[in-house]
């Protein structure tokens, strides 16, 4: 996925959008995938405004993201 992503650590409670694996509890950290409009990854295109999809963190060492939730 082409964009930015970042390591958040949740408030509130939120929806993995990879899949319905499971959800996001408070006090955990994720990760957020952001796509803007004229990304070449096809999310945002029709769309016409910026796409953020949540991660938890099963997902984010199942597709090789692990090291983007280290601590930094």
């Amino acid at each position: 996925m082409s964009g930015t992503t970042v390591r958040r650590k949740a408030r509130k409670a939120h929806r993995c959008g990879w899949g319905s694996c499971r959800t996001i509890q408070p006090g955990e950290a994720y990760l957020i995938h952001t796509t803007f409009p004229g990304d070449d990854s096809g999310y945002a295109t029709t769309a016409g405004h910026p796409i953020k999809i949540a991660e938890c963190s099963d997902c984010a060492t199942r597709y090789g993201r692990a090291e983007l939730l280290a601590a930094s």
